[in-house]
């Protein structure tokens, strides 16, 4: 077992791996809390540098299964932005100590990450769900280096910017950790359809200033480039200066009696920038592969629940497992003791059989169609994106990533510019089809896409050389659900020259036969067609 203080060698410098650990003082352990620990792992820093993340892990009392404690990875919600704020740090609010008590009550080996840029070096990236989800897997890894008997079997669990990064995590965890075994995110009170969430909260002047609206702005402030001087009064800039370094308790009495009129925050959406910085903190509306709860309060002044709705049909529409739960008369933090059915939900998903993975059998239209709705929008090409890097065990906003996801928005802005005839921002079956008869020798689309290919050769290309051998290739394939000998074979198909090397020319060649006959035997299918 690692005791404490033990500060391990620093050799394997793989996503989870356990650097430290010690005693968490009798002071932050929840009830029910036979053991507890403060944890230093590696992460992944979202431009993919290396970085060490701190957080907690709590050890129920009595004696473990047979087949060791199933875990809880639990997302806190909003602490505040400054190291001194973490929960392994100050300590769990009341709150969510009583909450994480009650899991390990009922028998779950319970870990809290503090989050990047929290407790650790480096700013914390408020609200990128993104950077916070490998957060949350990652410490599930290393609470099975602690010592004690784990179950492979675990559940996200997140509450508030805490259910943000659960659904976030429930996107990826699958795919991140395939050595442990995912069971399914509960999401309480997650600030989803964050756009709509600001418009409604800062459409009036005379609005109350919701709590975690400084938090978002100081936030996207120090790793978006907000500049919030250009809009905000003084008074508004002050209180994004003290949302840098104050808990929430001083920010809930600093916003108690101001106004969007006050701070500058009236229609907030409107204002430069701001809605692709929104837009870009949204969580897409694709399919998970395990299920979801949700759960949201009527009386909830931080999330509308016409947000919840909207986002609760869009991933049951793209073919998710959810189960949405309605608390009247919740608030906000009330949310944590109101959903006494997670307990019983979580308890279902654990003991079920694990589900076999298989690649959604999909055709034509519908494999551009990753979320199921019945037409291609820029999120069908951001999930593309996103799930191809994570195949590839690339950071999410690392400089390779960055240019494959960019890649894939670039190919979407070309489709739309020829398919979207009515200007609508989606693409349906029938728009589609008749930009396939009247564009088929459209020179400019190879100029397009050529973006998206040069992007996937640097992806995979990991001796440098400008092309992909057959050993490059079948690495990048097998990440994305292909057998070493489904990927042989589309190498050999991509290999027009029989050079033994993809090159880029290649792959603009596949990319444009499948995007104008998307069938899955066409070997450029893979770039869209098996993340499912």
């Amino acid at each position: 077992m690692i005791t404490a203080g033990t500060l391990l060698p620093d050799t394997a410098f793989r996503a989870g791996t356990l650097m430290r650990s010690e005693d968490l003082p009798a002071a932050f352990r929840p009830a029910h809390t036979a053991a507890a620990y403060r944890v230093w792992y590696q992460g992944v820093g979202y431009d993919g540098s290396g970085r060490i993340v701190s957080g907690s892990v709590f050890v129920p009392e009595g004696d473990a299964p047979a087949d060791g404690w199933p875990v809880v990875s639990y997302a806190h919600g909003t602490t505040g932005l400054s190291d001194s704020t973490a929960p392994s740090v100050a300590g769990l609010s009341r709150p969510e100590a009583r909450h994480v008590g009650m899991w390990l009550h009922a028998g779950y080996l319970v870990t809290v990450t503090d989050y990047e840029g929290l407790a650790s070096p480096g700013p914390h990236p408020y609200f990128n769900g993104e950077a916070a989800a490998d957060d949350v897997v990652d410490i599930v890894r290393a609470a099975h280096q602690l010592g004690h008997r784990l179950s492979p079997r675990w559940v996200a669990v997140g509450f508030s910017q805490g259910g943000h990064a659960a659904l976030f995590t429930g996107l990826m965890a699958t795919k991140y950790a395939p050595e442990l075994d995912f069971r399914g995110t509960v999401a309480l009170a997650p600030p989803v359809e964050l756009p709509m969430i600001i418009d409604l909260q800062t459409a009036d002047d005379t609005a109350a200033v919701t709590l975690f609206l400084p938090y978002l702005l100081a936030g996207l402030r120090s790793t978006r480039g907000l500049a919030t001087h250009d809009f905000m009064t003084g008074l508004g800039q002050r209180l994004i200066e003290l949302a840098e370094h104050a808990p929430v308790r001083d920010i809930h009495y600093a916003v108690a009696v101001l106004t969007n009129q006050d701070i500058g925050t009236t229609g907030l959406s409107a204002r430069p920038g701001i809605d692709a910085m929104l837009s870009a903190c949204r969580v897409p509306s694709a399919r998970f592969d395990q299920p979801v709860l949700l759960a949201a309060g009527t009386a909830d002044a931080v999330l509308p629940m016409a947000a919840v709705d909207h986002y609760a049909a869009e991933i049951r529409r793209a073919g998710t497992d959810i189960q949405l739960v309605s608390c009247a008369g919740a608030d906000h933090t009330g949310m944590l003791s109101a959903a006494p059915e997670v307990l019983a939900w979580v308890a279902e998903r654990m003991s079920a059989a694990s589900r076999p993975r298989t690649p959604s059998a999909r055709r034509g239209f519908g494999l551009f169609d990753i979320t199921g709705d019945g037409y291609l929008t820029i999120d069908d090409y951001e999930a593309f994106g996103l799930r191809l890097v994570q195949a590839f065990g690339e950071a999410p906003g690392s400089p390779r990533a960055t240019a494959v996801r960019e890649g894939y928005r670039a190919l979407w802005h070309s489709m739309a510019a020829r398919a979207d005839t009515n200007r609508d921002q989606r693409i349906t079956a029938t728009e589609f089809l008749i930009w396939l008869e009247t564009h088929w020798d459209d020179e400019g689309f190879d100029r397009e896409i050529t973006p998206l290919a040069q992007a996937v050769i640097d992806l995979a290309d990991t001796d440098r050389n400008g092309v992909l051998d057959r050993d490059e290739f079948i690495a990048l394939l097998t990440g994305c659900d292909h057998s070493p000998a489904e990927a042989s074979a589309l190498f050999d198909r991509l290999d027009i020259d029989h050079s033994d090397t993809i090159t880029t020319d290649e792959l603009i060649t596949a990319i444009r036969h499948f995007c104008l006959d998307p069938t899955p035997d066409k070997p450029g299918a893979w770039l869209f067609g098996r993340f499912g």
